[in-house]
């Protein structure tokens, strides 16, 4: 018996789109016409952020392996003055070791500012979509209750 009446409101539930008139039928087509193309506009957006965050952060990771491929070049250039002066290579070798670990550091810095900044972009991309989605249901809703159905 519950099979029945699940049944039964399924089939009320599509039976309901067809016995609207027309006006509310193409206000029901217009305001989903708006609601997908505002959705298809913020996956768009969502997609072109995404590449232009991962073309930025794969800017920094090939600068900041061309910088660590230059300091071990710089420090194994240095390998002979190990033999003739140890601590100064030693010093020399930190200097360099603290040198590019600001830059990762900055590196790092500078990748977590480009998410920062993708990610408010998506948030507003995302409220403005909202707002427009609102506002699309509530005049559909609006002139629905004007042509006289029953809005739930």
């Amino acid at each position: 018996m519950e099979q029945t009446t699940t049944h039964e409101r399924a089939k009320r539930s599509f039976e309901l789109p067809t016995s609207l008139d027309s006006d509310a039928a193409a206000l029901c087509a217009g305001a989903n016409q708006r609601v997908i193309g505002d959705l298809a506009e913020l996956s768009i957006g969502t997609l072109k952020e995404s590449a232009r965050l991962f073309a930025e952060l794969q800017m920094a990771v090939l600068d900041t392996l061309r910088e660590t491929q230059a300091a071990g070049l710089r420090l194994q250039s240095t390998w002979p003055d190990a033999l003739t002066d140890p601590l100064g290579w030693y010093q020399k070798a930190v200097m360099e070791t603290m040198d590019c670990t600001q830059r990762a550091l900055a590196c790092a810095g500078t990748n977590a500012r480009a998410l920062a900044q993708s990610v408010d972009r998506l948030q507003t991309a995302a409220a403005d979509t909202g707002r427009r989605v609102r506002e699309t249901l509530t005049s559909t809703a609006a002139g629905l209750r004007e042509t006289g159905h029953r809005v739930a």
